[in-house]
């Protein structure tokens, strides 16, 4: 199967400074890697050949780390300071190719199996990674879902059932779903300011998303000073 990614890496990682005042959150090290390489490599693994990796915040820093590895393509956000990552979908549209896309926020470290457990999953148009746990906070990408249906996402769901990761596969016709929602989205009141979930969210609610869980797997988003010395811990590959 051929495949791409678009790798959401424009925000400015506030709750990181001042690591982050001058150099964005994909380039913080773990382990002694930037978070950025270590996506890439899971990448090439995974089979992935073409990734696009939409900048913002520092992205010249970016594009000159960048240039260290030929055939990743770079695409700015230029309205990051003013919008959130349903812009960075936008900006990155040309660059969902091939058979299927991995769609990664640029903050999420994770184990190889994550990847895997997506593209040996069942086909499904568009397919997002679950993880569960007793409790959800307020900054947690909440989800309901029936067995392995996404029935809603949002970081403001009264209850939940998981919590979605930020690594999302889209097959087919599930790319032209998912852009053509992002567009009317962006277009509507408050769309520079939305998160791409919302997106999902209105797919969902047309039985268009299904979920894979991957309870048990290594992967931490990496928020703030604590999330960093967390994934310092971790065994990643």
């Amino acid at each position: 199967m051929e495949l791409s990614a678009v790798i959401l890496a424009a925000g400015r990682g506030a709750r990181l400074a001042p690591l982050t005042d001058h150099r964005p959150k994909c380039l913080l090290p773990v382990g002694g890697r930037a978070i950025l390489d270590r996506q890439l490599e899971a990448l090439t693994r995974a089979g992935v050949r073409a990734v696009a990796v939409v900048t913002g915040h520092a992205a010249d820093a970016v594009e000159a780390h960048l240039a260290r590895r030929p055939g990743i393509h770079s695409v700015r956000n230029l309205s990051h300071a003013t919008t959130d990552n349903l812009a960075s979908c936008h900006a990155a549209r040309d660059h969902f190719t091939g058979e299927a896309t991995l769609l990664l926020n640029g903050d999420v470290l994770f184990e190889d199996g994550v990847l895997n457990d997506l593209l040996a999953a069942k086909p499904t148009p568009i397919l997002i990674a679950v993880d569960r746990k007793p409790l959800y906070d307020a900054d947690d990408m909440k989800v309901m879902t029936t067995h392995d249906r996404l029935s809603r996402i949002g970081k403001d769901l009264a209850q939940a059932d998981g919590e979605a990761i930020g690594v999302t596969l889209l097959r087919g016709e599930g790319r032209a779903l998912f852009l053509r929602q992002v567009t009317a989205r962006l277009a509507a009141p408050g769309g520079g300011r939305a998160l791409y979930p919302e997106a999902l969210d209105a797919l969902a609610r047309g039985d268009q998303v299904g979920v894979r869980s991957i309870h048990g797997r290594r992967w931490i988003e990496i928020d703030t000073a604590d999330d960093l010395a967390a994934a310092e811990t971790m065994s990643w590959r």
